[in-house]
């Protein structure tokens, strides 16, 4: 790697430029090489100093790409900072802080220091070439920097490392405060005075090394091993459960959560155990050890609540990045967002979540159209409804893909989907049950399906509940008395070459687009490299509109007359139209257009809302009390040829009337039920005043 310092800080400054514009300056940038001296990627920091909020983030080199935002992709952990001085002075002590400023203020002093630079990448560091040293760990003055320093001891006794731990407590240090703190209240202080602070020697008896816990269940008898595993988690996680009861456990280290019963935190504790002991774990005392920290979690632990993907919590919206060993979170308010890593809600990650790239604050979406094929017309549409699904407090409208063969209604709803929530598989064939949408539900943020010609009545019903928040509930296996609940409220987006949906209820909550015909073609592995590429900085463009719009949105007025069923969507795309140079008004007008299209498809698809307007037409729109069989032995001669499903009964007419009512509404035809009048039922058909 050819590095031109002057290249270097050009790409940092470009890079940087729109956080920059925020208040914040440029404190270090922290270089990590291998060990013979080679520089492998760095670290920027930023701070924006009248808030004390930090900005900092990895930069690359590649050849192909140049500068960007991100890490190397390693091939095993990750390298220790300072690896370059580890490796040249073998004998001296080794400090570890958290955080490369703290590491880079002792090296000033001469003293070898080293980080793994926050607690989250302490299990994904490699930590070998401390094997067998002598080690003094400081923490910073929280309760954050004490689980970084234990993350360290964990990793550290594992290679027979000596260790010591700066007793913080003694230093008068402020909350949070660190190495760097202390230079700062003791400015005269040298590299002696620094090796004479008091430290707590940490191979004392009373702190036993969870290895050693370990390997003695391992010399006793076998019903041991299931103990020695169940004290082995309670060291490194959190057990808890949620309001179902369902139980989890948080890793200390990185923050993910993990159900109990999953597969990965199985494969979590296998792949530690092992790493521990150089033994697999019986599969007997595997379950015995799960089902005693499933009582644990469920009697013992707190209740907390476990999102998928998006969260919102205190006034402000959180978007989890799901990168695996990681706990980056954007952190979004009216006006801006950040990247942070200790989130106060606690996210799942589900086997088929895929990460989201670091945003880049300050592009735009331009580049999103030219990968997706949506109407100039519908754009704001399409732009609001993103952005409404990352805003888990408030009902979601289902997005309707509509276009023949060859319009790329699949390459758009997997683009659309990625952006906010890729997935293994972004794109899901027809479901067949009620239970399988929730089950997807369950385990996604994004429900996507792909190619629908048909929706039955009860399958749109299930999208209504899983749009607007609901539950589906079932027997447990084995049980008589339990039962399994799905609770989710998610967004929604499908496709097909026709219209599937027709109901009234999801049709008032469906947004349809059009995606028209393509005249030129672009191959799917162009586009997805386009997108891969472009996905950081549309990200960013996307998360900008959304906290702009945030900030507009108590200022917006709803029409008094004509108010869309969707008010939340209504109102949020409101402001995202002035945000992105256009009006309210404009929204509105695309929005109330989309649906009287989706209303005209409600009327064609409902042979008894069809002959009524026929019927009413022909009356010439006068004002009618019928009695309902009457009602339905008049209409019943304007029923369209062919249709199978006209009503056999009066009963059955009426009902297909009140399913019909709202859509005949909005086209200015009141239709209602006046009860009981004298022995028979009655309807009234009038026009809308």
């Amino acid at each position: 790697m050819n590095i031109l310092p002057e290249a270097l800080q050009n790409a940092v400054s470009k890079l940087t430029q729109e956080t920059i514009k925020k208040g914040f300056q440029q404190e270090a940038l922290h270089e990590y090489k291998d060990s013979n001296g080679k520089p492998l990627y760095w670290r920027i920091r930023l701070k924006n100093h009248a808030t004390g909020e930090k900005w900092i983030r990895p930069l690359n080199w590649t050849e192909d790409k140049g500068y960007f935002l991100g890490e190397p992709k390693f091939l095993n952990k990750k390298p220790l900072y300072n690896l370059h001085n580890l490796a040249e002075d073998s004998d001296s002590i080794v400090w570890i802080v958290e955080g490369e400023w703290c590491a880079d203020a002792l090296s000033h002093l001469e003293i070898l220091a080293s980080t793994s630079g926050a607690a989250d990448s302490v299990v994904k560091t490699d930590w070998l070439p401390l094997s067998g040293r002598k080690i003094i760990i400081w923490p910073d003055n929280d309760s954050a920097g004490q689980r970084f320093a234990n993350a360290v001891i964990t990793e550290l006794r594992l290679l027979g490392c000596k260790l010591w731990q700066v007793n913080v407590d003694a230093l008068n240090l402020p909350p949070k405060g660190d190495a760097v703190d202390w230079l700062k209240i003791n400015p005269q202080a040298d590299n002696k005075e620094i090796a004479a602070l008091p430290l707590i020697d940490l191979s004392v008896p009373e702190v036993e090394a969870s290895k050693d816990t370990i390997i003695e269940a391992e010399k006793s008898p076998r019903e041991n091993q299931g103990s020695a595993i169940v004290n082995f988690v309670i060291e490194h996680v959190e057990l808890f459960h949620d309001k179902n009861a369902d139980v989890y456990a948080q890793d200390l280290s990185t923050k993910e959560t993990r159900r109990l019963d999953s597969r990965l935190f199985k494969d979590w504790l296998v792949s530690n155990y092992y790493e521990i002991t150089g033994k697999s774990p019986r599969e007997q005392s595997v379950r015995e050890a799960l089902s005693t920290l499933g009582g644990i979690a469920r009697y013992k632990g707190v209740c907390h609540e476990v999102h998928i993907r998006v969260a919102k919590h205190e006034n402000a919206y959180y978007l989890d990045l799901g990168e695996c060993g990681q706990s980056y979170t954007i952190h979004l308010m009216p006006g801006e967002w950040k990247l942070i890593n200790d989130p106060p809600v606690r996210f799942l990650r589900p086997d088929t979540m895929r990460p989201l790239p670091i945003p880049i604050s300050g592009g735009d979406l331009s580049s999103l159209w030219q990968m997706v094929n949506i109407p100039e017309s519908d754009r704001l549409l399409a732009i609001t409804w993103l952005i409404e699904s990352l805003r888990p407090d408030t009902p979601f409208p289902v997005l309707e893909l509509i276009g023949e063969q060859g319009s790329a209604k699949s390459t758009t709803q997997m683009v659309l989907r990625r952006l906010i929530d890729p997935n293994a598989c972004d794109l899901r064939a027809a479901p067949k049950t009620t239970e399988d949408i929730f089950v997807s539900g369950g385990v996604n943020w994004v429900v996507s399906y792909e190619n629908i010609s048909h929706l039955s009545a009860q399958m749109q019903d299930t999208l209504c509940i899983l749009a607007t928040g609901g539950g589906f509930a079932k027997r447990k296996l084995y049980s008589d008395a339990d039962e399994s609940v799905i609770n989710a409220k998610r967004p929604v987006v499908l496709n097909g070459i026709s219209a599937a949906i027709t109901a009234q209820d999801l049709i008032d909550r469906a947004i349809s687009i059009e995606t028209p015909v393509i005249t030129k073609r672009t191959e799917i592995n162009e586009i997805l490299c386009t997108y891969e590429e472009k996905h950081p900085i549309l990200l960013g463009a996307l998360l900008d509109v959304f906290a702009q719009s945030l900030t507009r949105l108590p200022m917006i007025q709803l029409p008094s007359k004509n108010c869309p069923r969707l008010i939340e969507f209504t109102r949020l795309g409101m402001a995202i139209a002035e945000v992105v140079g256009q009006t309210g008004d404009e929204f509105l007008e695309t929005f109330n257009a989309c649906r009287h299209e989706s209303i005209a498809r409600t009327i064609d698809a409902s042979p008894v809302a069809s002959a009524l307007i026929e019927w009413f037409d022909m009356r010439n729109r006068q004002k009618t009390d019928l009695p309902l069989k009457v009602l339905f032995a008049q209409v019943e001669r304007f029923r369209p040829n062919g249709s199978d499903s006209w009503p056999r009964s009066p009963k059955g007419f009426g009902d297909a009337l009140r399913r019909a009512a709202p859509a005949l509404r909005q086209i200015g035809i009141e239709c209602r039920s006046l009860g009981k009048v004298g022995s028979y039922i009655s309807w009234e058909i009038r026009e809308c005043d």
